[in-house]
């Protein structure tokens, strides 16, 4: 029988958070965030934090940023937008009327489709963009599994208020022609 002896010190030291490590991440986190609130490149963020560390060269903080291109894109699409995304799904959810809308943009032979939703909140109208999906197939229904791929992984209600036509199963204008 093998047994294992376990430095429970040394466990308890690596584990324990540090203050200035989440202090770093934060501000990396937020120089991102205004990064990608006004349309600022990955690479003038990069120069951005270059900047920051050589005139705060004093402040701890400040000279750990290390921010680069692939850093600060990963931590608006990995940590950034899922975490705005719940924000507006949770309150898309209290409002009683919501739309989304997609459609689709071809960039070379890229086809994307982003989900967009626009929904009534207690500052007034709000929207947001919900997910971005590529997918270089054109077909009705790849475009269809994209919209009801959506629509589960949210768990977004569908109804048909206010459409031009009937949607109801046996009254549909597909039945009617």
């Amino acid at each position: 029988m093998l047994t294992f002896s376990v430095d429970r010190q040394l466990i308890t030291t690596t584990l324990k958070p540090n203050r200035e490590k989440d202090e770093i991440a934060a501000a990396e986190a937020t120089l991102v965030y205004h990064g990608v609130r006004h349309g600022i490149s990955y690479l003038a963020q990069q120069c951005t934090t270059t900047v920051i560390k050589n005139l705060f060269s004093s402040s701890s903080i400040a000279s750990s940023l290390s921010c680069g291109r692939t850093k600060a894109a990963a931590i608006a699409t990995d940590v950034l937008a899922p975490y705005f995304t719940h924000h507006v799904i949770q309150e898309m959810k209290l409002a009683f009327y919501y739309s989304l809308s997609f459609d689709a943009s071809n960039k070379g032979n890229l086809k994307t489709y982003p989900f967009c939703v626009q929904y009534f909140s207690d500052v007034g109208v709000k929207k947001a963009i919900i997910d971005f999906i590529h997918d270089s197939s054109e077909s009705a229904i790849d475009i269809h599994r994209n919209a009801r791929q959506i629509l589960d992984k949210y768990e977004l209600n569908l109804s048909g208020n206010n459409v031009s036509f009937n949607i109801s199963l046996h009254s549909s204008q597909f039945v009617i022609y």
